[in-house]
């Protein structure tokens, strides 16, 4: 590149060499020597200010302008020789300058075509270098991705083994820990079915126990009633005698008449007189004689012969507990009863009740009602109801009961078995579906009857008529009152019950007491038997349900609807059923 410069330059002076140029030509401007101009460059400085000066001076001026024009002009011709050999010269030195110029282009179009060829070959050159240097680069990328490729599969591979040795680890380690699972499993399996079949077998054998230990009680328990049967037996036939012959007008018994007042009744929204008392206590003395004995514990007193907390009857029954108007008896067996007066249910203001009390305690009482109708009652020795009579204004006579008559003993597992199933929810249920289930009877036997004694103390007799559950009826604890939104609450099967009533005047409603185990158990049975007579006057109340068709009975906490010993709600319950075919 540097010679082509060189030799560029080098071409480039000699043509300026040769050829003509303005730089050498001079002007005949402000020259002496050429006299073209028609005034001299100037006047020295002076000032022409006379037009005759200027005259003379201009003649002048063409004088010597002629002189040099001749002059010039002979200059001139010489020149022109001059010139022309020059310019024959610079023809053949134009001519010398071409040729050397042309041979020195040809000089010059050579080296530059070899220095092009020469560019252009080391271009090549550069090319091709550049196109192995790529090529070899390329190929060493591919080889460089390749071992990466490798690299990266071989790292992959690696992975994946590490990745399958460690799922066949973890494989095999699930495995094991599943067959240790099992193994445990099994282990605990045949733990549990060996104390499930330990746990059986103590069951079965408590259960054995447990039948076994029923069954002495209920042997002891038919024992005891066929005592009864035979007390009661005697009593019925000595209270039959005194029937007659009060009827007869012959009778030696004692009789009081009074008349009932208001202060004389309780209304289903006041608590009783005393507080229910609880086992080995005695309730505070709220109305009694003077004695310090209520009428019917006075009563009592002559029929049992004794009514103090602790005392032993003749029977083996032991008092536990008494609250003026209930008394708690506990027989040999553990089993408790209530025993209270059957009558105060009945006894209404304006009422006009006649007693007769008779030796061994036993009574028989007329109710005569402000229309002429009567309710004649005979009670024991110990209170309860044994034969009640219904007479109504016209004279006809309505037997509702009567244990006077001899009872059939009762076998338990001869009985109809009759599953327990719940009871019917009164609040769900209209006066057609009430009356329905009222009127129903479960797998009883039509030609059986029982005495009400019976009926109230055999779950099994008990059972065969369907249980009717008030469940708007709640007490407050400790309570046997009754609010009366809660006593109105009880329309539909009062209306039921009145109505049926009045259809036949020999229907016979219990109305049952059920409290939770919360509590002493007699505590719970004389609180029972206080909300079952509670509920039994707002009947009568409200809804005009005649009280002699009632019969109230408490059973505290022996008849769990659920099987809790804790404050369960559902147990805390009052119960109705229809008992006229069953005392048929």
């Amino acid at each position: 590149m540097k010679k082509i410069l060189k030799s560029t330059t080098s071409l480039g002076l000699s043509i300026a060499l040769a050829l003509p140029t303005a730089g050498f030509s001079q002007t005949a401007e402000c020259n002496p020597k050429i006299k073209k101009a028609e005034f001299p460059c100037e006047f020295q400085g002076e000032t022409v200010n006379d037009k005759k000066e200027y005259r003379l001076l201009k003649g002048l001026m063409a004088d010597e302008a002629e002189a040099e024009t001749e002059a010039d002009a002979d200059a001139s011709a010489e020149a022109t020789t001059e010139a022309d050999a020059a310019a024959a010269a610079a023809a053949d030195a134009q001519t010398t300058a071409e040729k050397q110029i042309e041979a020195l282009a040809d000089a010059v179009s050579k080296e530059q075509a070899d220095a092009d060829a020469k560019a252009a070959a080391d271009s090549q050159a550069a090319a091709d270098a550049q196109a192995a240097a790529d090529a070899q680069a390329a190929t060493d990328a591919q080889a460089a991705a390749d071992a990466q490729a490798a690299t990266d599969a071989q790292a992959a591979a690696d992975a994946q083994a590490a990745t399958d040795a460690q799922a066949a680890a973890d494989t095999q380690a699930a495995a094991d820990a599943q067959a240790a699972i099992d193994a445990q499993a099994a282990t605990n399996a045949q733990a549990a079915a060996d104390a499930q079949a330990a746990q059986s077998a103590a069951t079965q054998a408590d259960t054995d126990a447990a039948a076994a230990k029923e069954a002495r009680q209920e042997a002891r328990r038919a024992e005891r009633r066929e005592e009864r049967r035979k007390e009661q037996a005697a009593e019925r036939e000595a209270l039959a005698e005194a029937a007659a012959a009060a009827e007869a007008g012959t009778s030696e018994g004692e009789v009081v008449t009074e008349e009932v007042t208001d202060s004389d009744v309780r209304t289903s929204d006041e608590e009783f007189a005393t507080k229910v008392s609880a086992t080995g206590q005695t309730a505070e003395p709220a109305a009694k004689s003077d004695d310090g004995l209520s009428k019917f514990e006075k009563a009592l007193l002559v029929g049992l012969g004794a009514v103090a907390v602790g005392s032993l009857l003749k029977n083996g029954d032991k008092i536990v507990s008494r609250s003026g108007d209930r008394v708690v008896i506990e027989d040999p067996n553990g089993d408790l009863r209530v025993l209270k007066d059957d009558d105060a249910l009945i006894r209404r203001p304006g009422d006009e009740v006649r007693t007769e009390t008779f030796n061994d305690g036993s009574t028989r009482t007329v109710v005569v009602k402000p229309d002429g109708s009567q309710i004649v009652t005979i009670r024991g020795r110990d209170g309860s109801v044994l034969r009640r009579v219904n007479v109504d204004a016209r004279g006809q006579e309505y037997i509702l009961f009567d244990d006077l008559v001899e009872e059939r003993e009762v076998i338990v597992n001869d009985l109809p078995q009759v599953q327990r199933t719940a009871a019917v929810s009164v609040g769900q249920q209209d006066e057609a579906a009430l009356r329905a289930a009222l009127q129903s009877q479960r797998n009883g036997d039509q030609a059986r009857t029982f005495s009400l004694r019976q009926v109230r103390e055999i779950t099994q007799v008990r059972a065969m008529a369907p249980e009717l559950e008030l469940d708007a009826v709640r007490f407050d604890t400790g309570s046997a009152a009754i609010r009366p939104e809660q006593a109105r609450s009880l329309a539909r099967i009062g209306n039921t019950l009145s109505q049926m009533i009045a259809e036949d005047p020999r229907t016979v409603i219990l109305v049952e007491g059920h409290t939770d185990a919360v509590g002493d158990a007699s505590y719970n049975l004389s609180l029972s038997d206080r909300r079952a007579e509670t509920v039994a006057l707002a009947l009568t109340e409200y809804f005009d349900v005649p009280p002699e068709n009632l019969i109230t009975q408490g059973y505290g906490e022996s008849s769990l609807k659920v099987p809790s010993q804790t404050a369960e709600v559902a147990n805390r319950r009052a119960v109705v059923r229809n008992i006229t075919n069953l005392l048929r």
